[in-house]
């Protein structure tokens, strides 16, 4: 019988009798310590080169949305850009809090919420584990997460993600301890309520979680022993919050319903979910193997206690099979949540709503980690535990430094300090493609609005931007700007022209914006240029 964390491994009554673990004795202090460690090294990781990598077209879209005045913000948020609402409502407030402090909005600055959020989620996943496999699940769970590669990705950008996975542990949480405490039932509901509704409103691929909550409980009321008890009694105050969820996220559902916008993802095949894994591991297949290895014998072990404990009698073997029944329950929660939104995002985008992407399946990595540490949980010997656990530790340790040598998805940060030192009063700046999707102009002006000189679009650009339209300026739209005409015209009222092009989506687009160039190279003098992978800028003499 495992001799490790046997008293914290599970809340419920169990069938087998539990021996006393190395973490019994622990002061409350004493946990709260190591979760206060799991924080700051969370936090150490997060912030470590913050503001270095620049910021990309999605990071600077949710900045620069989040700057609007709040009677337009609120417009684009519950009109044409629902989704993560939430989260462009507090970044709009944060940008105020520390402008007022008289900080611009720098990569470090904006980014800096997401990494305090990526390390409170971590303690959630570890106070998560702790409460339900035992202090060592629990550690090597939080310790796989904050260490994950994808996870690192989303805790130093400006977008939702690290926000939602907080609230989604927190979730979690509320309603596994509404479901198996026998005290503050109704704080705990309310909790769960609370947490999974502010979780939707922050991004709607919530509700594949939600889905997983629901599955989840249906599938306590059926297995055998465990948390099954509890969770019929609690079944009705489990429907009431669900009711209560379902009410307070209904306009963010009328919302959703104005057509998905992800048509830019591919539709999945098997390869898809091959690919999903090898970028959870950092690109390392060793790691990959060996935490899903773990994975695999937590699964294994629940099975194997139901089916075969009694063939070995009341023997070391056989109570070694029945031991594993108190984590049989725990095993399937995690399990929903780590399959229900993979397999449900991944047969809905073989339509016309693509949802399969390992940016929104950033919430399976709590349940993935937790479910390696129940599978080094469930090994009888605690040097085969630690040794274990080392292991896939150390794996984990050696991807970091990989994830920040690649982090910089797009460069705007060079070219646009580049254009700041050459601009002159008076140039005119033109850019190439401002769609909503594309967003040259949007990049752009991040940087000129973080560091503040001279420089800026002027209203009559060709193909200019406008956030009031939330799209092109003028309804000649984003080809505007290659537009030998209207370039012509921009020409004559500025000196000298800035020409941007970046994001370009397609061949037909760079074949538009090579003409411009050819056109600009015929018409106007060529000064000097600068070009990254993502962005090219010119600057021309008009007169």
């Amino acid at each position: 019988m495992a001799q490790v964390d046997d008293l914290e491994a599970s809340t419920t009554n169990d069938t087998v009798r539990r021996k006393p673990g190395m973490w019994q004795g622990w002061p409350r202090s004493s946990l709260l310590m190591v979760a206060a460690i799991l924080f700051c090294l969370a936090l150490a990781l997060n912030l470590y080169r913050l503001g270095a990598p620049s910021i990309w077209f999605d990071e600077a879209f949710s900045v620069e949305l989040a700057r609007q005045p709040f009677p337009l913000l609120w417009h684009i948020i519950f009109g044409p850009e629902p989704n993560m609402e939430l989260y462009y409502l507090f970044l709009h407030y944060w940008l105020g809090f520390t402008g007022w402090l008289g900080f611009n909005p720098t990569e470090f600055i904006v980014r800096f919420p997401s990494a305090l959020f990526a390390a409170l989620s971590t303690v959630a996943v570890f106070l998560l584990g702790r409460k339900f496999l035992g202090m060592t699940g629990g550690i090597v769970g939080a310790m796989l997460y904050l260490l994950n590669d994808l996870q690192l990705v989303y805790a130093q950008q400006t977008r939702s993600y690290s926000l939602q996975l907080l609230l989604i542990c927190l979730a979690w949480y509320a309603l596994l301890v509404a479901m198996t405490a026998e005290a503050h039932q109704k704080r705990w509901w309310i909790g769960y309520v609370v947490a999974m509704v502010l979780a939707v409103y922050v991004h709607l691929f919530s509700l594949l979680v939600l889905l997983a909550q629901v599955v989840a409980v249906a599938g306590l009321l059926l297995l055998p022993g465990g948390w099954r008890e509890q969770a019929r009694t609690r079944i009705v105050a489990f429907g009431v919050s669900l009711l209560a969820i379902g009410t307070l996220i209904i306009p963010m559902l009328l919302l959703s319903l104005q057509g998905a916008k992800t048509g830019w993802l591919p539709i999945p095949d098997l390869h898809a979910i091959v690919s999903l894994f090898i970028t959870i591991g950092g690109q390392q297949r060793y790691y990959v193997i060996a935490f899903m290895a773990c994975v695999a014998l937590s699964i294994t072990g629940v099975v194997i206690s139901n089916w075969l404990p009694y063939t070995f009698g009341n023997n070391a073997v056989g109570r070694l099979f029945q031991s594993w029944r108190r984590w049989q329950s725990i095993v399937w929660v995690l399990l929903c949540w780590f399959l229900v939104p993979m397999m449900v995002s991944f047969v809905v985008s073989q339509g016309a709503t693509r949802l399969f992407s390992s940016r929104y399946l950033v919430v399976i990595l709590p349940p993935l980690f937790l479910l390696v540490g129940a599978g080094i949980m469930m090994l009888r010997w605690r040097v085969v535990q630690f040794t274990l656990a080392l292991i896939v530790i150390l794996l984990a340790v050696s991807v970091v430094p990989f994830y920040y040598r690649s982090a910089q998805v797009e460069d705007w940060q060079t070219t646009t300090h580049w254009l700041e030192q050459q601009y002159q009063t008076g140039d005119g700046l033109v850019c190439y493609d401002n769609a909503v999707e594309q967003g040259c102009q949007i990049a752009t002006e991040y940087y000129l609005h973080a560091y503040p000189g001279k420089a800026h679009f002027t209203a009559d650009a060709p193909g200019a931007f406008s956030w009031e339209k939330f799209g092109p300026a003028t309804s000649a739209g984003p080809d505007e700007a290659v537009d030998p005409l209207a370039l012509a015209a921009y020409g004559a009222k500025h000196p000298r022209l800035f020409f941007i092009v970046g994001r370009v989506p397609d061949a037909v687009a760079a074949r538009r914006a090579q003409a411009a160039q050819q056109w600009l190279d015929s018409n106007y003098q060529f000064v000097d240029q600068i070009v990254t992978r993502t962005v090219t800028v010119r600057l021309y003499i008009t007169r």
